[in-house]
């Protein structure tokens, strides 16, 4: 009788950081808690990942001074799985730390993602999360479309060949134990970046990029939150 094969049962450790101002937005109220379709835009993100099977728990970094509040305006919301707020740090990367840190599984998958992307989907998150295992790694992406040129002083100074370019996006999935080497490194060297996989690709190994959305964009201006009234709708 042929052995059974062993299945492998993967966990995913979302870990939304929300840690942005309302500077862009020109809004006194931090912009993962401005309203779209009368759900705040963090809760948006959260409500993908509760949909996706593979979630274990859910972290939530949110500044500290907005720790409390934030608690507040999702308390309307009921989670299948249990959430988890931390406080953040001064930069995003601090925060990425953090949230990464408190992850109770050494041998899971961190999915960090922006909470101020609200149209991100669960059908993205698993693939995205099939790619993360098949290759070890995983980061939403979408090509540039646009025509990208370099310019000084207000003046164009050349094209750039935008078949080579690609937009990040979140979320992006990385081993828990790899992405914390990547943090811990990077923050000895004193390296500063917006980009987890970035910092995944210091330490020497390759990171691939599944296909994002051009719908998953990071609310930064006011808009934003028009455009995605008109196109987000509850996960399935």
């Amino acid at each position: 009788m042929a052995a059974r094969e062993k299945t492998v049962t993967v966990k995913l450790y979302p870990v939304v950081v929300a840690g942005g101002s309302g500077t862009r937005m020109k809004s006194d109220l931090p912009k993962q808690f401005l309203d779209i379709g009368g759900k705040p835009v963090l809760q948006w993100s959260l409500e993908c990942f509760d949909a996706v099977s593979e979630t274990v728990d859910i972290t939530v970094v949110l500044p500290e001074a907005w720790l409390e509040e934030g608690k507040r305006r999702l308390s309307g919301w009921r989670s299948k799985h249990n959430i988890r707020y931390i406080c953040g740090g001064l930069r995003r990367q601090d925060s990425v730390e953090a949230g990464v840190s408190s992850i109770p599984d050494e041998d899971g998958w961190a999915a960090v993602h922006d909470g101020a992307r609200p149209a991100i989907t669960p059908e993205i998150v698993r693939a995205c999360l099939e790619m993360a295992v098949a290759k070890g790694n995983a980061s939403c992406a979408v090509p540039v479309s646009d025509t990208l040129v370099e310019t000084a002083g207000g003046l164009v100074t050349g094209a750039v060949d935008r078949s080579k370019m690609f937009a990040m996006q979140t979320p992006q999935i990385f081993p828990v134990n790899l992405l914390r080497e990547a943090l811990a490194r990077a923050r000895a060297d004193g390296v500063d970046a917006t980009d987890d996989a970035g910092l995944v690709r210091r330490l020497g190994l390759p990171v691939y990029l599944a296909p994002g959305s051009p719908l998953n964009i990071k609310v930064t201006r006011p808009e934003d939150l028009l455009l995605l009234a008109s196109v987000l709708r509850p996960p399935g």
